[in-house]
């Protein structure tokens, strides 16, 4: 049999202001586009199974627009008679009961075979059993359903799926506040293949454990990543990664800072940004050991001008405190910050904490005036 093995999709995920020629959010559209090109490759070469390990979805309640295209997604899978297997990720499990599951849309697609309840499911395939474990709100649960985890020897081939960290020699993990963890011995119990989601970055993480890696960008975390999915042979049970489309991410040679003026700083990004082709792409500058009170006079707006073929663009500065080279947080500056440092250039603080009145102006302001 010949399976296409993708995780971490994340469709409804939308970032940046950028909009489409249609009015909607580029990211969105983005994230649609590389699922989309999934299954176009799917329909044309026709594998015998589709795996998805995981947070098809990027939140529990996925707007209309994102459900609608899936629905339409699975439908010409569907259409072609090839069967697929979903499990539930951790970013499209409610935490509670009651919320729902808005995998219950799909139950009657035909040849769409689903684990969404956090109980370990069986799905047979000729002499192949799919072991699919989806994420659970409760970790006991988890627990207790992993812990008996074993292939069926009255099968010939035996996979594994599941959306989770892996912990053993390397740890592969997201660091979000839900996910689960699984062990390594606790996957490398005999299974053929193990398919598993979460963790966006494709890589081997146990004997037989692969994740696919998501396919598109997320964040400037997975800047130089390939994307795409895995293609896998039962017959030897081999695999290969396949790399598919996505927009390129670009993380700026950070600037250093230190002893020099505005004017240098203002110099050497317009020379990053004029040496990086920008051209549609998300792109981050950072700048390092940063004095919060030159960067105020930084011209910010004739910065993005420059970069203003990019689909965005961030100036990430981090400071320290001009006098102690204290380390502080990173801000990333804009506008409101950049009037904000000028003005308070301006006043006479004589008798008032200037630091901490900065720090906490520049919290408020990075906070959107929050809380």
């Amino acid at each position: 049999m010949k399976i296409f093995h993708l995780a971490d999709t994340h469709i409804g995920y939308s970032a940046y202001s950028a909009l489409d020629p249609d009015g909607y959010n580029q990211r969105e559209m983005d994230i649609n586009a590389a699922f989309g090109r999934i299954i176009d490759l799917a329909l044309k070469e026709s594998p015998d199974l589709i795996l998805h390990s995981g947070d098809l979805f990027d939140t529990v309640r996925p707007s209309n627009r994102a459900i609608s295209f899936v629905v339409g997604q699975l439908l010409r899978v569907s259409d072609a008679g090839i069967p697929t297997v979903i499990i539930s990720g951790n970013h499209s499990t409610p935490r509670l009961r009651e919320t729902g599951s808005v995998f219950k849309v799909f139950e009657h697609v035909k040849d769409l075979n689903l684990a969404y309840t956090g109980k370990l499911e069986r799905f047979e395939f000729g002499d192949l059993l799919i072991h699919a474990l989806p994420h659970s709100a409760d970790k006991d649960l988890f627990d207790s359903e992993i812990a008996s985890l074993r292939p069926d020897k009255d099968f010939g081939g035996n996979m594994a799926m599941l959306h989770c960290g892996v912990e053993g020699m390397d740890v592969f993990r997201m660091n979000e506040f839900n996910e689960l963890m699984a062990g390594g011995n606790q996957l490398d119990r005999g299974f053929d293949y193990v398919a598993l989601g979460h963790y966006h970055r494709h890589c081997e993480a146990t004997r037989t454990g692969v994740y696919s890696g998501s396919t598109e960008r997320l964040g400037f975390g997975e800047v130089g990543q390939s994307k795409g999915f895995v293609e896998l042979d039962t017959e030897t049970w081999k695999w290969k990664f396949r790399e598919t489309e996505c927009r390129p991410m670009l993380d700026l040679e950070t600037i250093d800072c230190n002893g020099l003026q505005a004017k240098d700083v203002y110099a050497a990004v317009m020379d990053s940004i004029e040496s990086a082709g920008l051209e549609g792409a998300i792109v981050r500058q950072r700048l390092s050991d940063a004095d919060r009170r030159q960067l105020g006079l930084l011209d910010t707006q004739a910065i993005r001008k420059a970069a203003s073929d990019a689909l965005h663009f961030e100036l990430r500065p981090k400071t320290v405190d001009a006098d102690q080279k204290v380390a502080a947080a990173d801000a990333a500056f804009d506008s409101v910050e950049r009037e904000f440092m000028s003005f308070l250039a301006k006043l006479a603080l004589d008798g008032m904490d200037a630091e901490k009145l900065e720090s906490e102006g520049l919290r408020y302001l990075e906070s959107g005036g929050g809380e």
